[in-house]
């Protein structure tokens, strides 16, 4: 399988996982592409996690565009080497960190704080979907997160906290993509 990074400095470049890298579903080019159109304006010189991260390509495309570091969060061993060969076959060591972790235990570490948290937590699994709630606490300030979910599964209205989180939901064929941030003044 290959993922191609859309702009910035690896625009272009490819993402190539082997066939142990595989058994999962990586968000698609277009989601990907509009997402960071989304966002552009945060990329530049942002703190950034890849939670569930997976074949990386949010990180990588988001170090591609300006960030200034990636946390990637993978707990699946061959996904990791594989982030760790694209890490360094893109030049990113001084930028991009793996951690070899559940996501349930780096949230519970308090790492952060992160101007973009991506969480694209495997489509069906209800345990990681329900942990989406707790993610923010990983946001800076005027950091945003980006929840990516299957568009039929709906979480509840105050999963992020009805009065201190701002939500917006967008779909893009089957996905929904929820972007969070803190409510203005807080």
């Amino acid at each position: 399988m290959k993922l191609r990074i859309v702009a910035g400095s690896l625009g272009r470049r490819f993402i190539t996982l082997d066939k142990q890298s595989q058994d999962f579903r990586p968000t698609q080019e277009r989601v990907r592409q509009a997402i960071a159109e989304t966002i552009k304006l945060r990329i530049p010189g942002a703190a950034v996690v890849d939670l569930c991260a997976g074949s990386g390509a949010f990180g990588f495309e988001m170090a591609s565009r300006g960030a200034a570091s990636v946390h990637f969060v993978e707990r699946d061993r061959n996904r990791a080497q594989s982030l760790s060969k694209h890490i360094e076959l893109f030049a990113l060591t001084d930028r991009c960190t793996i951690f070899p972790l559940d996501v349930r235990t780096f949230i519970r570490s308090a790492r952060g704080p992160y101007d973009i948290v991506f969480y694209d937590p495997p489509y069906g699994d209800a345990g990681l979907a329900v942990l989406a709630g707790t993610v923010p606490a990983l946001l800076s300030d005027q950091g945003i997160l980006i929840y990516e979910r299957d568009v039929s599964e709906v979480p509840p209205p105050n999963l992020f906290g009805a009065l201190e989180f701002v939500r917006e939901t967008r779909t893009y064929g089957d996905t929904a993509v929820e972007y969070v941030t803190r409510m203005p003044g807080l």
